[in-house]
């Protein structure tokens, strides 16, 4: 009998965990020399009609949104308000490369951008972006998974941002495969990973276990974090002070990376991959199994037109370090409004849009976008159309997020640089770890 998730269950878990990342945030740090500062609110639960305004909109696209269907929905937006949207969309990195500088400069040139769960403590602090409370309807986050509104909201209480991307990642597998090379379970623990992997190898059912998304650029620290986290191990503690050279876990979990590389396990071309390069190879057939995919996946495995692998992919927990232990990574993404922008009622009203419970779903149907809205997660069409959406149940439990320091970005930049040479065989794991250290020694214990 398939466990059902209940509104009342899936709001406890995911307030939970979300609501425990908040609680990492640090204090505000001190307003940077010549930020932005705040126009004059709206009054506080209206949105001015803004027809005829033309606002310029900056975000990612999504890893799932193969057919278009964020532009297609913003098209909608547009019929149905008049307010003209200039969309610029690239790859994560492409994306943060254009808005960083412009938000740090307190420039104008965007009105809806990118607010990653990476930037909560430096954007708060900076005063970057406007609050949304006093240019949304009243109570517009109510429905909305309090947890993730609570993550996008700053220590003053306002909310700065609004989820578009509930980026949850979940382990999956070709259950078709695995039976092929003999193999009756997926994979409860690394070592049953690895052993899987190497027979179904040798089986010739799959050329590796993994591909995965190990290219020098900002997901490879969400990678790094990702395996600390099934290790049991620290980036940082609760004052910021560095965890990640001392600790054994997060030695052992950079580790495993560098001799996956060397054990077959994962394909070596993994340290050109993206993400979306290492999905495509999965849903391929080339792969056994995706360490964390995004909760759309499944939705693109059982499209015959985009995949190989139809009706031969299920969802199972994350291979822990120890057998019983697991984690995993939520990545959530939020909408925001420069405080410079010009628009910010338009804008205002293109995020009440995209982050509707209307938009939601419609999304949730056509790319299988992990709902921001309650509501949504008993829905009967959703229910009916992602049964599998169970089988999130007990990894949404263990969800942890990215480290929430003022210095991430600078974190990102030396980090990646220093796995990449490990796992390019130029150095050691524990001397990536302490060159990490070293070049960022002015950020220890600063939170």
């Amino acid at each position: 009998m398939k466990k059902q998730m209940t509104k009342q269950w899936i709001l406890s878990v995911l307030m939970g965990v979300v609501l425990l990342l908040a609680a990492c945030a640090p204090a505000a740090a001190p307003v940077a020399p010549g930020a932005a500062t705040e126009a004059a609110p709206a009054e506080a639960g209206a949105v001015p009609a803004a027809a005829g305004e033309k606002i310029t909109v900056i975000f990612p696209r999504h890893e799932a949104d193969i057919s278009g269907a964020f532009e297609k929905r913003i098209r909608d937006f547009t019929k149905e308000t008049g307010i003209e949207v200039e969309l610029i969309q690239s790859d994560w990195d492409s994306v943060a490369a254009k808005i960083l500088p412009e938000m740090a400069t307190g420039g104008s040139a965007y009105d809806v951008v990118e607010f990653d769960n990476g930037w909560i403590a430096q954007w708060c602090g900076a005063n970057w972006v406007a609050p949304l409370d006093d240019l949304m309807p009243a109570g517009f986050t109510d429905g909305m998974i309090p947890g993730l509104v609570k993550l996008f909201s700053c220590p003053d209480g306002t909310v700065r941002g609004a989820v578009w991307n509930n980026d949850t990642r979940f382990f999956y597998y070709n259950k078709a495969k695995l039976e092929e090379a003999g193999l009756s379970a997926p994979p409860a623990t690394l070592d049953e990973l690895k052993q899987q992997s190497l027979a179904a190898q040798k089986a010739g059912v799959v050329k590796h276990g993994l591909a995965q998304p190990w290219k020098q650029e900002w997901a490879l620290g969400n990678e790094f974090h990702f395996w600390t986290y099934v290790f049991g191990g620290k980036i940082v503690d609760e004052k910021g002070c560095f965890l990640f050279n001392k600790d054994p876990n997060t030695l052992a979990a950079l580790q495993f990376m560098v001799d996956s590389l060397s054990d077959g396990v994962t394909n070596p071309a993994s340290l050109t991959y993206d993400q979306a390069a290492a999905q495509n190879l999965f849903l391929s057939g080339e792969t056994l199994f995706m360490a964390q995919g995004i909760a759309g996946l499944m939705a693109y495995a059982n499209n015959p037109e985009i995949s190989k692998v139809k009706d031969q992919v299920a969802v199972s927990i994350v291979p822990g370090a120890e057998a019983g232990k697991s984690a995993t990574l939520t990545l959530p993404e939020a909408y925001a409004i420069p405080s410079a922008s010009q628009h910010k009622e338009a804008a205002a009203k293109f995020i009440q849009y995209m982050t509707s419970q209307e938009t939601n779903k419609v999304l949730a149907q056509e790319i299988g976008l992990l709902p921001i809205w309650v509501d949504l997660y008993t829905d009967p069409d959703l229910v009916k159309l992602y049964p599998f959406w169970a089988q999130f149940a007990d990894q949404l439990a263990t969800a942890q997020g990215l480290s929430t320091v003022t210095w991430y970005g600078d974190f990102v930049d030396a980090a990646t640089s220093e796995i990449s040479a490990a796992l390019g065989n130029q150095k050691s794991a524990q001397q990536a770890l302490d060159d990490t250290a070293a070049a960022l020694k002015q950020f220890d214990c600063v939170p």
